[in-house]
């Protein structure tokens, strides 16, 4: 048998190679071939560094001005910003003079105008009362009395005025505590923004309701909004003053602290309420301004 293979089958044959094949590798890389960017040295231009940082000098000195004039105009929304109302709420009457010493003319009694009462009691109310009581206690008041004895008028007369300065000493506010203060800015409170004097003095809303068909008042307003409100700044005042130390502790009266917030939310409540009703109205805008807030400290949460 021959040991050759047919042509056909070796010309097939001579048409196989076998080649060594190239291993897959793969390029591990964190970037993207196409998100890489060549390195471009920039050229160091001290005069551009300059101006940028005169530039981000600049930028930070306005920062600081800008955030100076946003301190100064912010509203305290537990205090506020200090108004003539305010103020009268923290003036505590002088006491009065000793009594020898407006006996030498050496100092002056105030006017009974002028001089703040304790006891609920009004300057008006204090001169009737003393009048009637003069009408009472003469001695002299009688009709058919025509000869009256000098003496005896004169003594009257000086014990009269004497017991009149001892009950002006008694029931002075300036003899009084504290709380008898606060009783007393309640009451002036009451007086200034009750709506029993504010409808008189206050110009009329053009969109407020009529008022033809009300039933009228009959006593001093002390459940509108905008006294409710301010007989709690009163109170968050007191509070406040009570509760910040003036030697620099920290006080730790936790429920206390707790009812300034309380009180403060509260008022805030009203506040908002008296908005939407008033339409940020002039009775609004007037209370808001003696009590020195702002619309922030109505709108916004607030943070205490």
């Amino acid at each position: 048998m021959s040991s050759r293979l047919p042509v056909s089958l070796a010309n097939a044959f001579s048409t196989l190679r076998i080649t060594p094949t190239v291993p897959a590798v793969r390029n591990f890389s964190t970037t993207p071939a196409q998100l890489k960017r060549k390195i471009v040295r920039v050229t160091f231009n001290p005069h551009a560094l300059a101006a940028s940082k005169k530039r981000r000098e600049a930028n930070v000195s306005r920062q600081r001005v800008l955030q100076k004039e946003r301190d100064a105009a912010a509203v305290d929304p537990v205090l506020g910003r200090e108004t003539e109302f305010l103020k009268s709420l923290a003036v505590v009457p002088p006491p009065l003079p000793s009594v020898d010493a407006v006996q030498n003319h050496s100092a002056k009694l105030p006017s009974p105008e002028e001089q703040r009462l304790n006891h609920f009691l009004a300057n008006r109310e204090f001169s009737e009362f003393m009048s009637q009581s003069r009408t009472l206690t003469d001695p002299y008041s009688g009709v058919g009395d025509k000869f009256q004895d000098k003496d005896n008028q004169a003594a009257f007369q000086a014990q009269h005025e004497h017991s009149v300065e001892a009950i002006r000493r008694i029931i002075s506010l300036s003899n009084g505590n504290s709380g008898d203060r606060t009783r007393a800015n309640k009451q002036m409170v009451i007086n200034m923004f009750g709506r029993h004097t504010t409808d008189s003095i206050l110009p009329k809303d053009p969109s407020a309701p009529a008022t033809s068909n009300k039933t009228p008042r009959a006593g001093p307003d002390t459940g509108s909004s905008e006294v409710q409100a301010a007989i709690l700044t009163v109170k968050i005042r007191a509070l406040a003053k009570a509760i910040n130390r003036e030697d620099g502790f920290e006080t730790k009266d936790k429920h206390n602290k707790r009812n300034l917030r309380l009180m403060v939310h509260r008022r805030q409540k009203l506040l908002k309420y008296l908005k939407r009703k008033e339409k940020g109205g002039i009775r609004y805008r007037n209370v808001m301004d003696a009590l020195g807030l702002d619309d922030a400290a109505v709108e916004n949460e607030l943070f205490l």
